[in-house]
């Protein structure tokens, strides 16, 4: 048996995901996608006086789901995209949220045109802890639904248990920064 020259599959594979690494959190950082809670965009006083929370989706799994059917529970909407490196890495802080924030329902809404057909990859890639799905007929990416125009992936809204918005973020946010998004209705629901 011959010994060959190539190098071995596992570090070319390392050295290859640790350049995209390099990549993506440089296009962070340069670019500016991520921001601190601090600098984070909120919710204006006309949406606090918003209509209540009314969107239909198709979830990954086909089934579809009427967000006004969760009025009593509160519920924070990731609005990502599918192909967005700082919605894939908002995961992070999601993953760990979700299960110690049983007081709140977490739904991903992919906003970008054709996201109805991307969407069930995505979730089959990511295993996300939540539910996720797009509106079918397009008016979350068009700016046409009651979430108004989404002009920064990921955002996160949150609803209270009457289907009132009463906050929004936009960027890269940490654990913390999403308990501290959702302590008004987790308070309440203590």
């Amino acid at each position: 048996m011959t010994k060959s020259s190539l190098p071995k599959r596992g570090p070319c594979v390392s050295s290859i995901l640790l350049v995209l690494l390099a990549l993506v959190l440089g296009c962070v950082l340069v670019l500016g996608c991520a921001r601190d809670s601090s600098s984070a965009q909120r919710t204006t006083p006309e949406a606090a006086n918003s209509a209540r929370l009314n969107l239909g989706l198709r979830l990954s799994d086909g089934r579809w789901l009427e967000l006004a059917d969760l009025r009593g529970t509160p519920v924070l909407l990731f609005v990502f995209a599918t192909f967005d490196a700082v919605s894939q890495a908002s995961l992070m802080s999601l993953r760990p949220f979700v299960p110690q924030h049983p007081e709140v329902i977490v739904i991903g809404i992919a906003a970008h045109p054709r996201a109805l057909q991307l969407v069930e990859a995505w979730a089959y890639a990511l295993d996300p802890p939540f539910v996720v799905g797009a509106d079918p007929y397009g008016r979350v990416e068009n700016g046409e639904s009651m979430l108004g125009k989404i002009e920064i992936v990921p955002t996160y809204i949150l609803y209270d248990a009457n289907g009132y918005e009463i906050d929004r973020t936009t960027g890269l946010v940490t654990e913390g920064d999403l308990a501290q998004l959702v302590q008004p209705v987790s308070q309440g629901a203590k």
